[in-house]
């Protein structure tokens, strides 16, 4: 069987101007990644990629760590849903960064005030009540990362070793498809996905299944804990 290693990216620049892109912290997680795979031995005969930013930022730390030569091919299905407008439907304030990060301030733990309020506002997206206020709904966007990866299933050739760089949303959809999972269930996973963190599923032409979710061993077992992060 062959294998696709969804790799999620490293963290991103959150609650900055612009979201979209590797925080330091985030480069040397992607680094930090690759040499570990080459160490495993691990070799990929097949690149993908969401157009982000971060997600190429992630693809070219990696895979030079790697000595990995390959180009990943672009797929706009791997790309991330558009948090932003997500949150900013459940509280349109949140909207105005300066107004987002005054809110979270006030609170004694920020993290944990904006992971309760995105979790609301990711509710009220999957619910479908709503589809209306959204550019992109949830079924949307679902179903376009099922599509991504079929591609990948079904157009690779010969390859048996494929690497996705990506991000939770995707990652988590692709795992909870071969899972049999409800919408539900699917949000939840997105939770627990640390950055530069590794899914491996294994297909053929007959089925595709999970091999192993969210491994972090990389960075759970590394010196330099400043790399395990979710967010």
């Amino acid at each position: 069987m062959a294998a696709i290693y969804l790799i999620r990216h490293g963290q991103a620049s959150l609650h900055s101007e612009n979201y979209d892109q590797l925080s330091p912290t985030g480069e040397r997680q992607a680094v930090a990644l690759g040499a570990a795979l080459k160490q495993r031995g691990i070799q990929f005969d097949a690149v993908y990629a969401g157009s982000m930013r971060r997600h190429a930022q992630t693809a070219a730390g990696c895979l030079q760590a790697m000595d990995c030569a390959l180009a990943p091919t672009i797929l706009d299905g791997f790309n991330e849903y558009d948090h932003e407008e997500v949150m900013a439907r459940h509280r349109p304030e949140f909207s105005d960064h300066l107004s987002r990060s005054e809110y979270l301030s006030k609170h004694p733990n920020p993290n944990k005030a904006f992971q309760i309020e995105f979790e609301l506002a990711l509710h009220r997206w999957r619910m479908g009540e709503y589809d209306h206020e959204y550019a992109e709904t949830w079924q949307h966007f679902s179903q376009r990362c099922k599509d991504a990866l079929d591609h990948v299933r079904y157009n690779s050739g010969t390859a048996k070793s494929i690497a996705v760089f990506s991000s939770g949303g995707p990652i988590s959809i692709a795992t909870g498809s071969c899972l049999g999972l409800t919408d539900e269930h699917i949000a939840e996973l997105s939770w627990s996905i640390i950055n530069c963190s590794v899914t491996c599923l294994l297909f053929n032409s007959k089925k595709m299944t999970l091999r192993y979710f969210n491994d972090y061993s990389h960075f759970e077992y590394a010196e330099d804990k400043s790399l395990f992060t979710y967010r």
